[in-house]
């Protein structure tokens, strides 16, 4: 996982810095720093922010959840899988400063890239919704399913910029 959240939001040149964030994997930030990550075909991005302390988090999961994984072990990235990569945003919010009770939500992904039996796409999507609300976190937007891949771009004034395989560009 990354963790850059005491690094500050900018470089040596004193450009606004940018985090990538792999898939299976998550990073929380202040100030100036921007949260990107790519390739989200079926995958979900889960966006969450304190509108108050300005802590970002961004979580770039595979599956729905590390229950229906083959290994009876716990998985050593907990970012893999939606249900502990939410739990562990927070988890990493909260110590960047965040208060649980103040984040808000921004999903992005889940796309249906293959004609599978149990779509990966639309049950990450579902766990993802059920995990914030167990959570007490609204979702305040999302862009989610289709069959369009996606990157997100997550800028240091809460605002979630999502640009999809076909062009397409919003700002969440």
């Amino acid at each position: 996982m990354s963790h850059p959240s005491s690094a500050g939001g900018r470089d040596a040149s004193g450009s606004a810095r940018r985090v990538a964030v792999g898939v299976g994997d998550l990073a929380v930030v202040d100030g100036d720093a921007a949260l990107t990550t790519s390739g989200l075909g079926s995958c979900v991005a889960v966006a969450l922010v304190d509108p108050t302390t300005g802590a970002r988090g961004l979580l770039h999961a595979m599956l729905p959840s590390a229950d229906d994984s083959q290994s009876s072990r716990p998985s050593a990235r907990p970012a893999k899988y939606v249900d502990s990569g939410v739990d562990a945003l927070i988890d990493e919010l909260g110590a960047a400063g965040a208060s649980p009770n103040r984040l808000e939500a921004r999903l992005v992904g889940g796309a249906e890239m293959l004609d599978l039996t149990a779509a990966v796409g639309p049950r990450n999507v579902e766990r993802a919704e059920r995990a914030l609300a167990d959570a007490g976190i609204p979702i305040v937007a999302r862009d989610v399913g289709d069959g369009v891949g996606r990157t997100v771009r997550y800028r240091p004034n809460g605002e979630l910029a999502v640009r999809a395989a076909d062009g397409f560009e919003r700002t969440l």
